[in-house]
């Protein structure tokens, strides 16, 4: 059996060991090295026609520069879709182009018209014009890969990948009323009282005369949830200044910052940072939050995702970059499911703009929790059934799920009513296909 794959690829500069890198070592399994003798390679990566395996390349591996690509749509391979067609035959088209063009987020170099919060809209991507966002694209074009290759030399060996859940939870707003102080809650009734709120000035009342639990405190029942189904979490706080968009408890709080320490002590629990509203290319403020969570924590921060998911192609991964932080979370859409770089694994984040692979891993998630209740209008059982058939899509290439939640969407208050069951539903599933699948 040969443990490795050879690559003619005369051209061959970072962007090219990169996306190699990512489909033939972290994918497939299977190490590669480049060789100087076509008749010798397992790929072909050239426009040198010579017997064996060959895909032809599309020139966006060999440039250094970012410029507007003429893609406006995806043709049909198989059971699945790809662009940057090349030629014919067992590999019509360049999916090392296509994935490091998804991949590197390459549209979002580029001009577009930015949403109400100055964010790259999922409509402009071309997966969700293509309606493809829910297809783990990159993982499906590494299947084919493979097939393609033991189809031509049966004695390659890959090590094959394993279905993983994580589940992430941000933490906007820790209480609902508790330890506002009473300026913010002398405002918030005399909000309620103007619009006729009754049903918050009621709960508003009873959790503050200590009648009833302040409902987006629940981590009592996330704790047990996560345990009866052995989920890792990771949780991201929010330590940034109050602000219109920015309102969680104040750093110093104690209670806040025990829940913090609390939270980080569970073993299948991790801490990161939640970077607030106008952080994403302020790079003081973030390192400004990011040193309160060492604080409160004593020990160093390597995850991160931002508030809101504000973020701008390369200012907000490169200041986190720079500030220590190894695991990035906020690759992925509020208005869509799906797999915003059309992938449903971890990968390094490649610069574009200095052409350069980083240390920073990002972890794309595809399931938030609005989505299917505002942007979708889903009902609870709609949105399970959802939820499940996208965990189907991860599972059939044996990839990464991660879901996005909020301590306020698990409360079982005002929208989110009844919605509890959706998040619990949503990790039993994740449960029952790693225990079906070892």
């Amino acid at each position: 059996m040969s443990d490795s794959i050879t690559i003619y690829c005369p051209e061959a500069g970072p962007r090219h060991s990169y996306i190699f890198d990512l489909i033939f070592k972290e994918l497939l399994g299977v190490n590669y090295e480049y060789t100087n003798g076509v008749e010798q390679a397992h790929l072909n990566y050239s426009n040198l026609q010579a017997a064996g395996l060959q895909c032809v390349p599309h020139s966006l591996l060999s440039e250094n520069h970012i410029r507007p690509l003429d893609i406006d749509s995806l043709a049909d391979w198989g059971d699945t879709k790809c662009f940057f067609k090349t030629g014919s035959g067992d590999l019509p088209y360049d999916i090392f182009a296509a994935a490091f063009y998804l991949i590197t987020r390459y549209e979002e170099y580029l001009r577009f018209e930015a949403d109400a919060h100055n964010r790259f809209p999922a409509f402009s991507s071309i997966l969700v014009k293509c309606d493809v966002i829910s297809e783990p694209l990159v993982n499906q074009w590494a299947i084919k890969l493979r097939e393609t290759l033991l189809a031509h030399y049966p004695s390659l060996s890959f090590k094959p990948r394993t279905f993983e859940y994580v589940s992430t939870i941000d933490i906007d707003q820790t209480w609902q009323y508790r330890h506002k102080g009473w300026v913010r809650n002398s405002l918030g009734f005399l909000r309620d009282f103007k619009n006729g709120k009754w049903g918050d000035l009621k709960d508003r009342l009873s959790v503050l005369s200590g009648l009833t639990d302040d409902s987006f405190f629940n981590f009592d029942w996330q704790l047990a949830v996560h345990q009866k189904y052995n989920t890792r979490v990771n949780y991201f706080m929010l330590l940034g200044d109050y602000g219109r968009f920015d309102k969680n408890i104040h750093h110093t709080n104690t209670e806040f910052r025990k829940l913090i320490q609390d939270l980080s002590k569970i073993p299948q629990n991790q801490v990161g940072i939640h970077p607030s509203y106008h952080s994403n290319t302020d790079y003081k403020r973030v390192e400004k939050e990011l040193n309160r969570l060492k604080n409160i924590l004593n020990a160093d921060i390597t995850k991160s995702r931002q508030h809101f998911l504000m973020h701008q192609m390369p200012e907000t991964y490169a200041n986190l970059d720079k500030l220590g932080i190894t695991e990035e979370h906020t690759m992925g859409y509020s208005t869509h499911l799906g797999f915003r770089a059309g992938i449903a694994a971890p990968f390094l984040w490649y610069d574009l703009a200095s052409n350069r692979v980083t240390k920073m891993r990002l972890m794309p998630f595809c399931a938030m929790d609005i989505t299917p209740l505002h942007y979708m209008r889903q009902n609870p059982s709609e949105a399970i059934a959802t939820l499940k058939e996208l965990m189907n899509k991860v599972k059939a290439v044996d990839g990464l799920f991660i879901s996005l939640w909020h301590n306020e969407s698990l409360s079982e208050s005002g929208r989110w009513k009844s919605w509890r069951k959706v998040y619990e539903q949503m990790i039993a599933y994740a449960h029952h296909i790693r225990s079906t699948s070892d």
